[in-house]
């Protein structure tokens, strides 16, 4: 059995965050998301995820400030970022 890649989703726009988790989960991945940059962060420090999709874009913590805090921490997780 082939293991499935696990995908972390951080986007504060909902819709963003369904259409992106459909999509890929009927693609085979298994996909959690969190609508803010420290969910996501706090979700890095308690999971393991092969990829990360985030929005640049994001009140409270945006994704640059989410890249350089997980770096700060030692994450190693590829990061792709996203924007409108």
């Amino acid at each position: 059995m082939q293991n499935k890649q696990k995908l972390l989703i951080i986007d504060d726009e909902a819709n963003m965050r369904h259409m992106l988790s459909s999509m890929l989960r009927r693609l085979g991945y298994v996909v959690e998301t969190a609508a803010n940059g420290k969910i996501g962060l706090d979700a890095l420090a308690t999971g393991t995820f092969d990829v990360v999709l985030c929005d640049i874009r994001m009140p409270e913590m945006d994704g640059m400030e989410f890249l350089r805090r997980a770096g700060e921490r030692g994450i190693t997780t590829t990061v792709i970022m996203m924007s409108a």
